[in-house]
């Protein structure tokens, strides 16, 4: 059984395959230069950092012994790092030959594939290989290139498990989650693609419609259109919510005061609408019905008891002094099931200064306010996203 293929870095820290060469059975020792010669040269130069040296020694070995599969693949990984793409891939498929379970050799040879203008080939050998690679740097790499192929040929399906996948192995790479944001992107235009084509005038479109006018911050429009889908459809689900937070949110007293009335059909429609009955709750807490509030939120915890909001909101209404102690429960499990709530921070915070928990409280107002930048920094790129000129069509009104 050959050596097992491990990770070197070369040139700028560029990780690559290395297995170690270890003299056949079949070297005389009166030749020339032995196979066990040349392969002592090949791990001082590769230990050296010496790729480009190693490379026609290897080529050497392989002219002496063509079944050495070390020298084969090492040979094809060198060559792949040196930007061979075209001789590294008959390597790599030589090596492959000699031991077809080599999956990292056999995902770096789809990745030549692909930047050597052979999609076809490169999407076989890296779907085949992906399932198999154990290696993180491989593993994302070949990954991406995955999932650009089967984004480029439409299959989105296979592209988002790709992506899914490797947000599983890093949840924080951004590339990876750049990867998967632009497949989910892609999947929505064609869902909506599809829609268009199918049923251009259904309640369903004009909720995808308002959903894209809801995106854009245009509140307004996405009105009009979950409007035009109850019209069509008064059971469409999910209109009534999304209609009534909408008009939550809207500058217009008038539509504002619509809210509630919506919030209230939603439940009627779904009795186990839980982010409507918190919603409810936070109308009555705003006219100061804390029993009708505390009520609804209870009812919200009751459906979804990890709903950080209705946890944070339940232990505002808990105003009595003889209720601290269950209001301090519900924010500090608020915020074991989302450190980032500001609002349970900034509220945790003022319960134990009133405790006298002076540390706590210190603790709990860092938080608060490094969460709140974070987010206030996130906030501003939304809106730089929605307000920021395209530059295609500035140029275009330029000609």
């Amino acid at each position: 059984m050959h050596a097992k293929l491990l990770i070197n870095r070369i040139c700028c820290c560029i990780a690559i395959f290395f297995a170690p060469l270890h003299a056949s059975p079949h070297t005389v020792s009166d030749d020339p230069q032995s196979v066990a010669e040349l392969k002592q040269a090949v791990q001082k130069d590769l230990q050296e950092q010496k790729p480009q040296l190693a490379i026609p020694l290897l080529r050497k070995i392989i002219a002496i012994e063509p079944t050495d599969i070390d020298a084969t693949g090492n040979l094809g990984v060198l060559l792949f790092f040196a930007g061979n793409y075209p001789d590294a891939i008959t390597a790599m498929h030589a090596a492959l030959q000699l031991q077809p379970d080599l999956w990292k050799i056999q995902a770096l040879m789809g990745i030549a594939e692909k930047r050597t203008g052979d999609p076809s080939a490169a999407q076989t050998d890296l779907e085949n290989a992906f399932p198999h690679l154990d290696d993180k740097n491989i593993q994302k790499e070949a990954g991406l290139e995955l999932i650009e192929l089967a984004s480029a040929t439409g299959r989105l399906d296979k592209a988002a498990a790709v992506a899914a996948t490797l947000e599983n192995l890093d949840p924080q790479d951004p590339q990876i989650l750049f990867a998967a944001y632009e497949v989910s992107l892609q999947m929505m235009d064609q869902t909506l693609l599809d829609m268009t084509m199918a049923a251009p005038n259904s309640a369903e479109m004009h909720m995808m419609m308002a959903n894209q006018f809801k995106s854009q911050g245009d509140t307004r429009n996405a009105i009009a259109q979950y409007r035009e889908a109850l019209r069509l459809n008064p059971r469409v689900p999910g209109a009534h919510f999304e209609l009534a937070e909408q008009l939550n949110s809207s500058s217009d007293a008038t539509l504002h005061a619509e809210a509630e009335g919506e919030f209230k059909a939603a439940i009627t429609a779904n009795p186990y609408d839980e982010k409507a009955l918190r919603e409810l709750g936070e109308i009555a807490a705003a006219k100061g019905n804390l029993p009708m509030a505390k009520e609804d939120f209870r009812k919200a915890l009751s459906l979804q008891p990890n709903d950080s909001d209705a946890e944070t909101d339940l232990a505002k209404t808990l105003t009595s002094p003889d209720e601290t102690k269950e209001a301090i429960a519900h924010l500090e499990n608020a915020i074991r099931n989302d450190p980032t709530n500001i609002v349970a921070h900034y509220w945790l915070s003022s319960l134990y200064r009133q405790m006298g928990r002076t540390a706590d409280a210190k603790q709990q107002m860092d938080e608060c306010l490094h969460y709140k930048q974070l987010k206030e920094n996130l906030r501003t790129a939304f809106q730089q996203m929605r307000t920021e000129p395209d530059p295609t069509k500035s140029a275009g009104a330029e000609k």
